[in-house]
């Protein structure tokens, strides 16, 4: 498709276990339009806020500067002027996860006449996505429960929101052929935070006899107020006389993401944020069953979800222990339909053609 896509972002960096989607989905557009100018909050790497080459054909990365130590007022004018260098001639300026970027695009590319596309997937309503919402010509979102619509900003919603999946690399997450999964091995994913509820993974594993399993927690807080919750993991552990079977990893880099999932035979997932889970396809991708408490998770789990949707803590120990005592072959055969699921509805091909047709009909 003619034109450039300015992806505006908070990170582009490949290493960062939350936001190295980032580089995935830029290499996905950069093969359907003529390339992608990145303007990130950090980029380790860029040089300032002049567009330079990097990361293969078409791609251009520029930063706003956070990772040198520039304020808030030199990253707003570093946007700008990569703003201004990017627009003319661009197709759309594509949003990602952050609202106020959006406020902050919208009088440029209304000068430079480059409709503006938010993604958001999350169920926050702050006043930056209600001053955002009104400035954009589309929203995108994975589906239809992550993204909050309330009595403010419903009526600018309901005409420009598309559902098109969460863009999950499908070949980065797959089964590679050489990890086989270990018996017993259970992950929960996802940052370190009581919304995760990661302890209730650990009390209803705690609770299973014979206690065949090891668990391992992959995730790092990701707020101040989230720090105290490892030390009540460690406690809760501890008193429950499991802490030798249960590892909490921290952080791990996004391209190490994907080993975990295989080597696990089991993804256990307690969230409840309410909208569908990127860990759940993410590991559904990899092959890996996964036992969820989040009615979300249905889509995915489609007609498994009898047995791997839970509809109460005490069901989800349940479901879990089923799983830890299933042969191999049904877990194989369980997780390669999870995975179709996962690339039919929410692959990264499938997301990208998407992007292109809401840019096109623009």
């Amino acid at each position: 498709m003619n034109g450039r896509i300015v992806f505006v972002t908070q990170a582009y960096d490949q290493s960062d276990p939350l936001l190295g989607v980032v580089g995935d989905w830029v290499g996905a557009l950069a093969r359907r339009f003529d390339g992608v100018d990145v303007i990130a909050q950090r980029a380790p790497g860029a040089v300032g806020w002049r567009l330079r080459a990097r990361d293969g054909v078409g791609v251009r990365v520029a930063t706003m500067g956070k990772e040198t130590g520039t304020g808030r007022l030199g990253q707003f004018l570093a946007m700008q002027a990569s703003l201004a260098h990017a627009l003319p001639g661009a197709r759309a300026v594509f949003i990602h996860m952050v609202p106020r970027y959006a406020v902050l695009a919208a009088p440029l590319a209304r000068i430079f006449r480059v409709p503006v596309v938010l993604w958001y997937a999350h169920g926050n309503v702050d006043r930056a996505l209600r001053m955002a919402v009104p400035l954009v010509q589309r929203i995108l979102t994975p589906t239809r429960d992550s993204f909050p619509i309330d009595g403010a900003i419903d009526p600018h919603v309901r005409a420009r929101l598309a559902c098109i999946g969460h863009g999950i690399d499908t070949a980065r997450y797959s089964p590679d052929g050489l990890t086989d999964p270990v018996p017993g091995l259970v992950v929960s994913a996802g940052r370190l935070s009581p919304v995760k509820r990661h302890e209730v993974v650990l009390r209803e594993l705690a609770a299973i006899t014979p206690d065949r399993w090891s668990l391992r927690v992959v995730g790092a807080p990701l707020h101040s107020a989230d720090a105290s919750y490892r030390v009540r993991l460690e406690a809760e552990a501890g008193s429950l006389g499991v802490a030798d079977r249960v590892t909490l990893v921290g952080a791990v880099p996004f391209d190490r993401m994907a080993m975990e999932y295989r080597s696990a035979w089991v993804l256990a997932h307690t969230s409840r944020t309410g909208s569908l889970d990127k860990v759940v396809l993410e590991a559904a991708a990899c092959g890996v069953p996964v036992v969820s408490t989040a009615p979300s998770s249905r889509a995915v789990l489609g007609p498994f979800g009898d047995e791997l949707l839970a509809t109460d803590d005490r069901t989800f120990g349940e479901r879990l222990r089923a799983v830890l005592g299933w042969s191999a072959t049904k877990r194989d055969d369980v997780g390669r339909a999870l995975r179709g699921a996962v690339i039919s509805g929410h692959g990264l091909d499938h997301w990208a053609d998407r992007v292109a047709d809401v840019v096109g009909g623009l």
